[in-house]
């Protein structure tokens, strides 16, 4: 941590003399003499933005020279984007076209090099700040399930990971501030420990993207965007309260930031207390959870870059709902067999057993302009610890203590030609420590580093993009062993084990019209066994069965081809993607000729992790229309088919297929208070899941039916967004596939109405 701090000190002190270029110019509606009054204006790889004034006109100064996406949106019109050679001050005037259609970000930076989302061959979808400030999720992961083609394996209301065209736990990277986070994805009842409301918006990579991440990234990659800052000369605040009928969920959070001659600054503190949630048949005895987060920045953005020192800290109880119940009477009973009373069904009041989760991140993110290129490094330390309390409510059973170090550094050049290449590094150290009295995993020490490199070019319709990336991972694991009432019995044996491959993609992009778009890209992939697949030697908390992980398993390969076609006009907006995807030694469990231990007082199944082939295939789509200027109706449908193609057997944690309906009204009303009304309806209608792994069940179709209405509102010199959001309207009866409570007999959250407010000092 000391290092992370004096680098950063060093940096901001060291301020080298670079051309500071001013752009500035008029942003007008196409086709008329409009100027357009807060359009935004933002560079996403300098960190620099402005809003256009009361005359549609913007100046941005103190801009280094080179060649930089420049993205401008404005509700109503079509974003623009545009790579802008910055080397003298220029004036640059806008034309943005009328649009309908609500378009996500278009300038995407998750990918090698910052790139127009349309000259992109991987799959991108992104949400931003505007669905994120309206959502009634209770964390972040099941605000991203609105994406088709995402999904969520969860365990109760606050607990939630996600799954990308299939595959989730540890095939999916999660980036936030840049940096991977390291929380053991492993295990079931482990969630993302991220606050929603501090995120800015998120990117979704759809498929391997081995090639800039390494290892994990094999199924996708959910990369979290830190919120933009404020104007230059402004200091702003905002404050966030909702409250959700269905658990009593009280969410609460206040950001202020500011931003003076380039010196930036923001903190945010947020408050989350939520009960026991209700399925529309009972209360779901123990499911409640709290969190209380902090997160700081301190940063500085010169012609030279920008240099943002970011800490958080995370901190969670969450209640570990088992479902046992009374025989006679079916209710739920406590840790002590006893039924549970009305009163302790709706208390906030944790109970046994329950888990505590801290997670403290210090990051450093940079971006140098070198000659004219960009130079990305960004250092990471952090801490996750996990605690499990069984027994009492003072000395935890299980204590995960895993300390990350992360580095990454890239260098990225543009060239006259629209040549594009950039080449890069990154390593991790990871350190995991047994500090409870029960165990599932050994101690253990993870040395990770890879290397990559990539190029583009562009043409006026078509761009072409490839790289190759190896990677080297060691693991040194400890023995352990513990003393029983039989003697000395070795729980974890002592091993090393080295790993390393080869990953690459290659894609290619074209626009045969200027209302069409299509992509194909090739991907292979990489992804190491984990700590829980290669050593578990335990009963894993929740799957009610007994692990033992093999220290022979190789690393997973995939290779996947995927394809996407879009088309676009004022009104209408069409989506459609496929993949096909192999995956080699494939990693996964299975109870071998019956096998049972007596374990924790029961008598439990043994699985353990062999590998075999699998093959994922699918498809998503996603229609945009409006009828009219103000009705709105958007459809999408998405599908996974996932085969063991060694067991011929399907592949465990399939998502059903789904489809999802919306009908937006932008209310043609508007008064000094009350700016864009609007109401909406929608319904989800989720598919049977008929092919399932043999220790899955099958789970029948349903269908969801939601609603909400909102406005945004101004009081005096306050900008606010007031909305209210009801979930599952009908009350239905339902299991999600991918509820891990369903095996408890434990059904998806009854009815729920959100009343939540933003407000803008």
């Amino acid at each position: 941590m000391k290092s992370i701090l004096s680098i950063f000190l060093f940096i901001i002190a060291f301020e080298p003399a670079f051309s500071q270029i001013t752009l500035s110019g008029t942003i007008k509606a196409k086709g008329s003499s409009e100027n357009l009054i807060g359009a935004s204006l933002y560079f996403p790889d300098l960190k620099a933005g402005c809003i256009s004034n009361e005359n549609g006109t913007y100046s941005l100064s103190d801009l280094p020279e080179g060649k930089f996406w420049l993205q401008v949106k404005f509700v109503g019109y079509r974003t623009f984007a545009q790579q802008v050679d910055l080397h003298q001050n220029m004036q640059l005037d806008i034309e943005l076209e009328p649009s309908s259609i609500e378009v996500s970000e278009i300038v995407i930076t998750g990918s090698a090099v910052s790139s127009d989302i349309t000259k992109s061959s991987v799959s991108i979808a992104s949400i931003n700040r505007q669905e994120l400030k309206s959502s009634s999720s209770t964390n972040i992961v099941n605000m991203l399930t609105k994406v088709p083609g995402i999904s969520a394996v969860t365990t109760g209301q606050g607990i939630s990971k996600p799954v990308i065209r299939g595959l989730g736990y540890n095939h999916v990277v999660t980036l936030s501030d840049g940096i991977r986070q390291e929380g053991s994805q492993w295990g079931d009842e482990h969630g993302l420990e991220l606050d929603l409301f501090s995120v800015e918006r998120v990117e979704i990579l759809k498929g391997p993207a081995s090639l800039l991440y390494g290892s994990d990234a094999l199924g996708g990659v959910v990369n979290v965007i830190e919120p933009l800052p404020p104007t230059e000369g402004q200091i702003q605040s905002d404050l966030v309260s909702q409250y959700s009928t269905n658990n009593g969920l009280i969410s609460n959070s206040l950001q202020v930031q500011g931003n003076n001659k380039g010196w930036i600054w923001k903190a945010r503190g947020t408050y989350k207390n939520a009960a026991s949630y209700s399925t529309p048949t009972e209360r779901i005895y123990n499911s409640g959870f709290n969190e209380l987060n902090f997160n700081a920045e301190l940063g500085i953005r010169k012609s030279w870059g920008y240099s943002h020192l970011n800490f958080s800290r995370y901190d969670a109880h969450l209640g570990m709902v088992e479902g046992a119940r009374d025989s006679a009477t079916g209710q739920f009973v406590d840790s002590n067999n006893k039924i549970v009373p009305e009163k302790e069904l709706n208390s906030r009041v944790l109970a046994l057993p329950f888990q505590k989760v801290e997670h403290t991140k210090l990051a450093m993110v940079n971006n140098f302009i070198i000659g004219h290129g960009l130079l990305k490094m960004n250092l990471g330390l952090q801490s996750n610890q996990r605690l499990e309390y069984a027994e009492s409510k003072s000395t935890p059973g299980l204590h995960l203590d895993l300390i990350t170090m992360n580095a990454d550094m890239h260098y990225q050049q543009s060239f006259h030609n629209n040549t594009e290449i950039a080449i890069g590094i990154s390593g991790m150290n990871q350190s995991n420590q047994n500090k409870g009295t029960e165990f599932l995993v050994p101690n253990y020490q993870l040395y990770d580093i890879g290397g990559f490199i990539y190029a583009k070019k562009t043409w006026n319709k078509v761009s072409i993009n490839g790289g190759a990336r190896y990677d080297s991972r060691k693991i040194d694991s400890d023995s352990l062993s513990v003393t029983e009432e039989t003697g000395s019995q070795v729980l974890f044996r002592q091993f090393k084990k080295n790993m390393s491959a080869f990953s690459g993609a290659v894609g290619l992009t074209y626009e045969p019209f200027s209302w069409m778009n299509l992509k194909i890209n090739l991907g292979r992939g990489y992804r190491a066994p984990n700590i829980a697949e290669l050593a578990a030697n335990g009963v894993h908390e929740g799957t009610f069965r007994y692990e033992i992980g093999n220290k022979d398993l190789k690393p997973e390969t995939s290779l996947q081809l995927d394809g996407e076609i879009s088309v676009h006009t004022p009104k209408t907006s069409l989506t459609l993607s496929a993949f096909y995807n192999t995956i080699d030694n494939f990693i996964y469990q299975r109870q071998l000729n019956g096998e049972m231990i007596e374990a924790s007082g029961s008598n439990l199944p043994v699985y353990r992790y062999v590998q075999g082939n699998s093959i994922l295939k699918g498809f998503e789509m996603g229609l945009d229309v409006h009828f009219v200027e103000r009705l709105h109706f958007e459809s999408t449908i998405a599908y996974v088919h996932g085969s063991n193609t060694s067991s011929n057997k399907a592949l465990p944690l399939i998502p059903a297929m789904n489809t999802k309906e919306i009908i937006r009204w932008d209310i043609p009303f508007k008064n000094k208070i009350i700016n864009k009304p609007y109401c909406r309806i929608g319904a989800d209608f989720i598919f049977k899941q008929n092919r399932y792994d043999e220790f899955e069940t099958e789970t029948q179709a349903y269908s969801l039916i939601h609603a909400s209405i909102g406005t945004d509102l101004k009081l005096g010199k306050l900008s606010a967004t007031f909305f209210v959001n009801g979930e599952n309207l009908g009350n239905r009866k339902y299991f999600d596939h991918l509820n891990r409570l369903k095996y408890n007999g434990i059904y998806n959250m009854g009815r729920n109405i959100t009343i939540g407010m933003n407000i803008q000092l």
